[in-house]
């Protein structure tokens, strides 16, 4: 299958120039020696490889290409920066950086320079490194003017362009998007400069709506010129990719007509050319149109069409950075939950509202396991057996919130019936307010504005259900956040006299179709149990760790590896040998934005998110899931919500059906507190684990040392909630 238009523009321009030349100049000498021309062949290979999406082939055959190019050094360095612009795109950042870096170390070319800086700054962007990243593309643009390569330096300031949109850095893109417009103008005929020209003129069109006016007509100007050269080498696909988005363009300017004219043409160049992963863009861009018109019904089909293509094609629009979710995908699946929640409030038809507000939470599903394949680059965190919401206990509200642009939108499954609730507020101000409510809760002030901030938030989001909870009985709430939604904890929302804790056991989950919910049999229960108390790494000690340790050993007969004796190996040889019911782990851990970087803290290494899913996840496969995982002294970073999105698919990684984990670290006495009254209370098998935890944080906040939320509303339930 081919690719589309990668993230990076060195992926589809920078690199195949450089290697079109490469070939280019093997192919004129006529005393090239056999290992030349075997070297040539297989970088040939690697490239028709790379060119189909088959990116571990070609890696494969450039490895062998780069050791038969040993004795060549600058031949080597030429094979290395595709290798290391493939090892970027399947996610492999330290072995990228490891590539170009060896490189930097070297007195090269500066075209050579251009171009492993260009690399380093682009892996440096998706690990979320934005000032490293910006630095080093500005050291990249000067060793590319100094090689004279216009080529290179185009694709220096478009990729550094994308970086400083990415990161809302407005007058940086602006003052980049100068320097590009002419350069892009005066690039030639040949199919990556094409294909450098749709891809500056789509980031034109991504700058801010009051300072695109010269940007839009000059990004008119390279699609175009783009389609007009593109038709004369008869590369459909390229042509489809400018015709489409100039009906993108047309569309946005109430154009329809035109602009759906041009999608159509679009949509046909791909097909011919078999390039699907374009074809998803023209129809949601078809179904905007629709939208936009007011043709609900043709844009709901449109929408789902979009999305079904999408499906056939997203892992390999997934590519390791962190904006590929948020800016291809997220979008598609918000702006289809928009209209069907538009139209279920617009009908006077309860079955109408109900199939709109059914067909939302089947939206929001595929849109919850696209995020999370999405953010651990693996499709198999998402588990083959799905629940739906049929299966929930009638005790169990099910709250779906929906983050959009001008308002909050709350859906409360109960049943087999969906209720909906709307609260105006735009997606901008509820970030603000949830930041704001983090920073209060996390540590104690010595006010109560984190109780006047939980009352702001429970009226926006309950208040307007509250009767209907009380009239169902409900008992437990399972909340799917959304977004910003995930770095908060509910539970410490405040109706004015009770947080929402106090009256509901509460749950998250990345998804309902993610969970799979079974009751335990606690008196059949194993348990493994380790931690760190000293300080090691650089970390701080934990020194109520061995009181933890010690009570899950005495009172629940927990096998236990503590300190010197909870290194790497030993926890891996530990887990794979035998199928524990309940692990527990009381140490240090982090979650990233960036899932490679995120690790749970051992006393000689780090337990990295991968080696957890390699000792624990295979049990899944086997059919004995791990049934409960606990992470006592985990943090993400406050609004951090890609970190919060590793934090709650941390059970399905792991192969875990539930796990306890906390948003960030509390006192080591108030874990004691919480912890045993957890186990306490599951352990008599007569309550759910939710109800556990609830008890058990209720508890606290009745004691007169650890009322404050601080320190016992960052313990969340995820997954299994039974």
């Amino acid at each position: 299958m081919r690719t589309g238009l990668p993230a990076t523009l060195t992926a589809c321009c920078g690199l195949i120039l450089l290697f079109s030349t490469l070939t280019a100049a093997a192919g004129n000498g006529k005393d090239r020696t056999s290992e030349h021309d075997q070297i040539d062949q297989l970088v040939q290979s690697a490239m028709v490889y790379q060119n189909e999406g088959y990116r571990s082939q070609a890696i494969a055959l450039l490895q062998d290409a780069d050791q038969l190019a040993a004795t060549s050094q600058p031949r080597r360095n030429q094979i290395s920066l595709r290798l290391a612009q493939l090892y970027f795109e399947l996610g492999e950042y330290p072995l990228s950086i490891n590539i170009t870096t060896r490189i930097l170390d070297q007195n090269a070319p500066d075209s050579i320079r251009a171009e492993a800086l260009n690399i380093f700054a682009t892996v440096q962007s998706t690990l979320n490194n934005p000032k490293v990243a910006s630095a080093t593309f500005d050291e990249a643009l000067v060793a590319s003017e100094k090689s004279a390569d216009k080529a290179m330096t185009v694709v220096i300031l478009a990729n550094h362009l994308r970086h400083e949109l990415d990161y809302g850095k407005t007058e940086a893109a602006k003052a980049l998007a100068q320097r590009l417009i002419p350069l892009a103008m005066e690039l030639d005929r040949q199919p990556e400069s094409i294909s450098l020209q749709i891809s500056v003129a789509e980031l034109l069109m991504r700058l801010p709506s009051e300072r695109t006016a010269e940007a839009s007509l000059k990004a008119q100007t390279l699609l175009k010129r783009a389609a007009t050269n593109a038709e004369s080498r008869g590369d459909s696909r390229l042509q489809s990719y400018a015709i489409g988005h100039q009906g993108r363009y047309l569309i946005d300017q109430g154009r329809f007509t035109e602009g759906l004219s041009y999608l159509s043409t679009a949509t046909f160049l791909a097909n011919t050319s078999r390039s699907y992963e374009s074809i998803y863009l023209w129809q949601w861009q078809t179904a905007r149109a629709l939208r936009l018109q007011g043709k609900t019904e043709a844009a709901v089909k449109e929408y789902q069409i979009a999305i079904t293509t999408l499906e056939q094609v997203r892992k390999e629009l997934i590519n390791g950075s962190p904006f590929t979710f948020p800016q291809k995908i997220q979008p598609l699946f918000s702006e289809l939950s928009d209209l069907l929640l538009t139209a279920a409030r617009s009908t006077t038809s309860n079955a109408d509202q109900q199939d709109y507000l059914k067909q939302v939470q089947q939206v929001l599903e595929q849109s919850k396991s696209a995020e999370l394949e999405d953010y651990f680059q693996n499709d198999c965190v998402v588990p083959d057996q799905t629940m739906d919401l049929n299966k929930v206990d009638v005790a169990t509200a099910v709250i779906y919130p929906v983050i959009l642009n001008d308002r909050l939108e709350i859906l409360v499954n109960i049943g087999d019936q969906v209720h909906q609730f709307v609260y105006p507020i735009t997606a901008k101000d509820l970030e603000i307010l949830a930041n704001d409510f983090r920073y209060n809760l996390q540590r104690d002030q010595g006010d109560d504005e984190y109780k006047q901030i939980g009352k702001e938030l429970y009226d926006m989001f309950f208040a307007q259900a509250a009767s209907l909870l009380e009239e169902k009985n409900i008992g437990t709430l399972l909340v799917i956040p959304d977004g910003i939604l995930r770095t908060i904890p509910f539970s410490a929302f405040y109706d004015g006299s009770n947080f929402l804790i106090q009256k509901f056991a509460i749950a998250t989950t990345p998804g309902i179709s993610l969970t799979l919910p079974k009751r335990v049999d606690v008196t059949q229960a194993t348990l493994f149990a380790g931690g760190i108390s000293d300080a090691v790494q650089g970390y701080a000690a934990l020194p109520g760790v061995p009181i933890e340790l010690g009570r899950l050993k005495s009172n629940h007969g927990a096998e236990i590896l503590q300190d010197e004796q909870f290194h790497l190996g030993a926890i891996q040889t530990q887990l794979a040998s035998v199928n524990y019911s309940i692990v527990h782990i009381a140490t240090h851990g982090h979650f990233d934005s960036n899932p490679q970087e995120s690790y749970l803290l051992t006393h000689d290494d780090k337990f990295t998110m991968d080696s957890l899913q390699q000792s624990i996840a295979s049990r899944r496969d086997a059919g004995n899931p791990l049934e409960l995982l606990v992470l006592s002294a985990c943090e993400t970073a406050v609004g951090d919500n890609r970190a919060a999105l590793g934090l709650a698919g941390v059970a399905l990684k792991a192969g875990a059906r539930s796990a306890v984990a906390t948003l960030w670290q509390i006192s080591d006495a108030a874990t004691v507190e919480i912890i045993t009254d957890f186990y306490a209370h599951n352990a008599t098998g007569k309550f759910s684990k939710a109800q556990a935890l609830q008890y058990a944080q209720t508890e606290l906040i009745g004691s007169e040392r650890f009322y404050h939320p601080s320190d016992w509303a960052p313990f969340l339930l995820i997954g299994n909630w039974l």
